[in-house]
């Protein structure tokens, strides 16, 4: 049963705070939508923020997954990135069409609420660090000089959340579709190496 009131604390949460913003969601509100006692809702969360903090976790595991989803076998490794890309391209709308609870807590809270900014930054640099090893082998296929799979993966992140912000201002998600489309253009734009020239990124040994 605690588990379920904090499930559905946390999903009313998310709802609420997409739709509003977190300083328009009250503890009331959330109770209200969730079912639940205000009560129960101390019982599982100390503040609203400590809500909010749960509530960027599910997001960013449900969100995750779906990203790592995307089936990507049978490509070669330096061609995945760009395949990547273009089935994000094609599910952009399902997946942020609520938008993204990450990238709207932390342009709202990010000076007022020093814990909220640190997480967010965290999930966001987390979320980079799991594509650099997918976006390595493309990176190694370009001729020349070419940005680092870090600088690729938050540049994408970017990409994102500005279409994210660009679908809820013209009411239109997919323009989210599109932005990453363009992304994917872009980089096919780059001189690249054939396919059995590719040196393939040399992975880091493990600590024993």
């Amino acid at each position: 049963m605690a588990v379920d009131t904090r499930a559905k604390l946390i999903r009313s949460a998310q709802i609420s705070m997409l739709a509003k913003g977190y300083s328009a969601t009250g503890v009331d509100d959330i109770c209200q939508a969730a079912g639940v006692s205000k009560g129960s809702f101390y019982h599982q969360f100390a503040s609203k923020e400590e809500l909010a903090i749960a509530a960027l976790a599910d997001f960013y595991d449900v969100g995750l997954h779906q990203l790592l989803a995307i089936d990507l076998r049978g490509i070669a490794p330096e061609e995945q990135w760009l395949a990547f890309l273009d089935a994000v391209a094609k599910q952009g709308r399902e997946l942020w069409k609520n938008g993204c609870l990450i990238g709207s807590l932390a342009s709202e809270m990010a000076l007022s609420s020093p814990l909220l900014q640190a997480e967010v930054a965290r999930l966001f640099a987390q979320t980079a660090h799991t594509l650099e090893p997918l976006i390595a082998p493309f990176v190694a296929s370009v001729q020349g000089p070419s940005p680092s799979a870090a600088a690729l993966a938050e540049h994408f992140l970017v990409v994102v959340e500005g279409a994210v912000v660009m679908s809820r201002a013209h009411h239109d998600p997919i323009k989210i579709n599109e932005a990453v489309a363009r992304f994917a253009e872009q980089l096919r734009w780059l001189p690249r190496r054939k396919s059995g020239d590719v040196e393939q990124p040399r992975k880091k040994a493990q600590k024993r």
